[in-house]
């Protein structure tokens, strides 16, 4: 399983954009993320020359799309904490400035329109994507982070 673009920027840009105040102008960077995407539409093209089996963009969040995923292939999704971990990382401040997890803007948060794929084993990733887990065996939860059975969250465009 490997992501081509942003995870959670969007989200803490909205929640930035939500807070006003001087919240925003300090966090330039993640506000634009959310006003103006730039989805990684060419890495579509190279993932699927490099063999993926699924793609789907994160809009909705990591872990309703990644769900989504699995619930179509009759598979689970195991998310690696420690690959998620930088993501959440260069969210820190912002999370300290709104008093929140960094780590749900990555699982949760969507509209960064990255791309969710995964890949055989024997395939080799095209630059731009990082591995951040694997597909595993369907158990009775569809995504986990390492251990941990996460709750299919995130945004419903159906169900709202």
């Amino acid at each position: 399983v490997a992501i081509a673009g942003t995870l959670g920027k969007a989200a803490a840009g909205l929640d930035l954009l939500l807070a006003g105040g001087s919240a925003p102008s300090a966090f330039d960077d993640l506000v634009q993320i959310q006003l103006r995407p730039l989805p990684p539409v060419v890495m579509g093209i190279e993932a699927a020359l490099a063999g993926a089996t699924s793609m789907l963009d994160v809009s909705d969040g990591l872990v309703k799309d990644a769900s989504r995923i699995a619930k179509a292939s009759g598979v689970s999704v195991v998310f690696n904490k420690s690959d998620l971990l930088g993501f959440a990382a260069v969210l820190d401040q912002a999370g300290l400035r709104l008093e929140r997890d960094p780590l749900a803007w990555v699982l949760y948060g969507g509209e960064d329109h990255s791309l969710l794929a995964t890949f055989p084993n024997s395939a080799t990733l095209p630059k731009g994507f990082k591995q951040i887990g694997l597909v595993a065996e369907s158990k009775a939860d569809l995504v986990f982070l390492d251990d941990e059975s996460l709750k299919d969250s995130g945004w419903d465009s159906i169900t709202g």
